[in-house]
């Protein structure tokens, strides 16, 4: 098993164990169980998205499509594909779509800190390289080490500083649905933002990488989900 493999699911059991703390002690066993099946939607999310993107290598080599732990997941894939699960457990079990959402927000910061650290430990989204002071020795899919802008690491730093201060702000943050929003829209600014200074090699579409374009998507996504959760309490507050 991989560094990456280990420290991704060292991540999603934080995760939910943070999901566990947070949610009511009546309703914790539930909201952990949720978890555990938008995990399954963000791992079928992240390959399906990433194997379609290589469909040129994928579609000659269709029986390394569901061995997963042969590499190759997609983070903007992940994160629609547990949209996606919130959105059927919405459907189908019950659970209010805010609420929900704000519950299972943990496992999107813990299994983000733990992608880009995985990816420092594995050599995959590496930064050019630097002889700046800041600069870290970071490795590349060939092996080669060397002084690298630290984008590994500044996405971790970045990612809990956002989830970190989401935390902090829940008192402030009651509109359900609010602090999922916003940590869905921050993620995606902060993966873009590093996109520009990554180095490794993907594929582009008008001098972009295809994981930055899902990544604005994404933001949009938070985006319009923030207007409307801003929307329907200026509705409810005329009401009143």
């Amino acid at each position: 098993m991989s560094n990456f493999s280990i420290l991704i699911s060292l991540g999603a059991l934080a995760g939910l164990v943070m999901v566990a703390l947070r949610s009511p002690k009546k309703l914790a066993m539930r909201t952990v169980d949720a978890g555990l099946i938008v995990l399954v939607f963000a791992l079928l999310g992240s390959r399906a998205v990433f194997v379609l993107t290589h469909w040129e290598y994928y579609g000659v080599h269709l029986g390394e499509i569901l061995p997963v732990w042969l590499g190759g997941l997609s983070g903007s894939g992940a994160l629609l594909g547990a949209l996606s699960g919130i959105l059927i457990l919405t459907a189908t079990q019950g659970f209010y779509l805010g609420p929900l959402a704000d519950g299972l927000l943990p496992l999107l910061g813990t299994l983000s800190i733990a992608g880009w650290l995985g990816s420092w430990s594995d050599g995959s989204a590496y930064g050019h390289p630097s002889v700046a002071w800041y600069a870290l020795p970071a490795g590349d899919e060939w092996g080669a080490i060397e002084p690298r802008l630290p984008v590994q690491l500044l996405g971790a730093l970045l990612t809990l500083l956002l989830f970190a201060g989401l935390d902090q702000a829940r008192r402030w943050l009651r509109r359900p649905g609010l602090s999922a929003s916003l940590g869905v829209l921050g993620w995606a600014v902060i993966c873009v933002g590093l996109s520009f200074l990554r180095a490794d090699p993907a594929q582009t579409w008008n001098g972009l990488r295809l994981e930055a374009w899902g990544q604005l998507a994404l933001a949009g996504i938070g985006l319009v989900w923030l207007a409307a959760v801003l929307l329907r309490f200026k509705l409810k507050s005329q009401e009143q």
